[in-house]
């Protein structure tokens, strides 16, 4: 068993802290308990869209997007799987065999995970685990955790940051999807459209969760297309290996491997 990470003295990148209101961790621990009840996704223009719910959040590999089944075999242990929720992902790689650990900000989706099998679990944030990185062969951002970054500019700076953590030839298995062919959840034409009149990325989303009477902070992701993720590369280390996609509404899955370290910032 490993030892909980260290707090390192870098600070980069930066992640918002779960709010004392966990609303969606406390979703994902009532779900592994056996609720059914799904979230409900709120947007910035007061758009409501219920959210996947445990279908989703608690899938085995066939309810998974089909680049996710298939990048998953580019995963060498040991993993850290970054935002592992009630660890999906972890858990199929536990089963396979994989040594694995679960990395997430929320105490209550670190819970669900642990009340799921998950043998190893972190409560924590990404920087939190700093120099502990270089322990890793693999990281592992699916369901578009790549977006916890908030925009080009962050995720270009994060990946920079864990260029400086990582050693050369470490993969990240990084999710998104394209924000113009509405496959994105909570995206849609209109205001991919006033993103970019706002100077955003297109693919931009403020949002907060709803669940069971409670409503969370609000909080911001990204989605990019790979170009734009390809772009956000750029001084990083890090190069596409390879890409993992089936239609262009769906999720991707970018295979990164870090050649050089980026200059830490």
């Amino acid at each position: 068993m490993r030892a909980p990470p260290q707090r390192p003295r870098t600070r980069r990148p930066t992640i918002p802290r779960p709010a004392p209101q966990d609303v969606f961790g406390h979703a994902l621990l009532d779900w592994a308990r056996g609720a059914t009840a799904p979230e409900v996704l709120e947007r910035e223009d007061g758009f409501t869209q219920e959210g996947a719910g445990p279908a989703v959040y608690l899938a085995g590999p066939r309810g998974w997007p089909a680049a996710e089944r298939r990048a998953l075999r580019h995963a060498r242990g040991p993993v850290l799987d970054v935002g592992c929720g009630a660890g999906r992902v972890a858990l199929e790689l536990q089963h396979r065999g994989t040594e694995v650990v679960g990395l997430d900000a929320s105490p209550e989706a670190a819970r669900a995970a642990a009340l799921r099998g998950l043998d190893e679990v972190w409560t924590g944030r990404l920087e939190e685990v700093g120099g502990r990185l270089g322990e890793f062969d693999t990281l592992i951002l699916f369901g578009n955790n790549v977006g916890i970054f908030e925009s080009p500019e962050g995720v270009r700076a994060a990946l920079t940051w864990l260029g400086g953590c990582c050693r050369p030839g470490t993969r990240v298995l990084a999710e998104s999807t394209s924000p113009h062919f509405a496959g994105a959840p909570g995206l849609d034409r209109r205001y991919v459209r006033s993103n970019v009149e706002r100077g955003l990325a297109p693919g931009h989303l403020r949002v907060r969760y709803h669940y069971d009477g409670a409503v969370g902070p609000w909080f911001t992701w990204v989605f990019l297309a790979l170009g734009e993720l390809r772009a956000a590369l750029a001084g990083t280390g890090w190069r596409v290996e390879g890409v993992e996609r089936s239609g262009v509404s769906d999720p991707y899955v970018a295979v990164l491997t870090l050649e050089a370290p980026g200059r830490r910032r």
